[in-house]
């Protein structure tokens, strides 16, 4: 008999949830896995992962009771039609729920992934159904690359700091890890001197959302910019015409 996954979440979460894996997620990759969200069930929490190689995306919401252990992976076109057909007005639908239901696939067929939108507990009451093939695929292990963070004491001694380079449309996305409106994410930054730099680490206060970002150092000589405009590249003098 096929495995089964249903989970039977609240809409807010997973809309939020869903809003901030989905940010990490490649858009052009022709790889299909890096264009969908991986969805693992273990322990206390439901965890949407996301990655386009260049960042990862963790976000967790409550598991429902009596929902199995494993994980399957949603197309994005599949996780935005969730985020663009469930809406949570608190005066029209404040019970609205989705259930997510995943039935493996053979060795020669995907799984099928079925959404429904359940506008409240009424038995009358709407639902939008949409259901699409499971990506088929191995998903990277990024989500080891989370480390447990370790409180370690500030060290006030003096230390050389590498220069780094980010992408802003990168910083942009990490608002979406945000659970509520005014809580500060958590930044923690590479050790510096490492010749080959760490991810970034970002995390939500709540400890319900995480994210890896990959810097790069700064090239072109910007390593040793002090500070005001950094000088224009030397013209190349082009070969003449023999």
């Amino acid at each position: 008999m096929a495995k089964k996954i249903t989970l039977l979440l609240d809409a807010g979460q997973l809309r939020w949830a869903l809003r901030g894996a989905l940010a990490a997620a490649a858009t052009d990759d022709v790889t299909p896995v890096l264009c969908a969200v991986n969805w693992v069930v273990e322990g206390k929490h439901v965890h949407l992962v996301a990655t386009d190689r260049y960042r990862v995306h963790e976000t967790l919401v409550p598991r429902p009771k009596g929902a199995g252990n494993g994980e399957f992976l949603m197309d994005r076109r599949q996780a935005a039609w969730i985020l663009a057909n469930a809406h949570r007005p608190a005066r029209s639908f404040p019970e609205q729920q989705i259930r997510v239901s995943w039935t493996e696939g053979t060795p020669t067929k995907a799984g099928r992934i079925a959404v429904e939108v359940i506008a409240s507990e009424a038995d009358d009451a709407p639902v939008f159904r949409y259901e699409a093939d499971a990506v088929r695929g191995k998903f990277p292990p990024v989500r080891r690359l989370f480390k447990d963070p370790v409180r370690e004491e500030t060290e006030v001694a003096a230390e050389n700091v590498d220069i780094i380079g980010l992408d802003p449309k990168f910083i942009a996305s990490m608002q979406h890890l945000v659970g509520y409106r005014g809580e500060p994410l958590v930044f923690t930054m590479p050790k510096p001197g490492e010749k080959k730099l760490s991810p970034m680490r970002v995390s939500n206060v709540g400890g319900t959302a995480r994210a890896l970002l990959q810097p790069n150092l700064l090239i072109n000589g910007a390593a040793e910019w002090q500070g005001g405009e950094l000088a224009e590249p030397a013209p190349v003098a082009k070969a003449s015409a023999a």
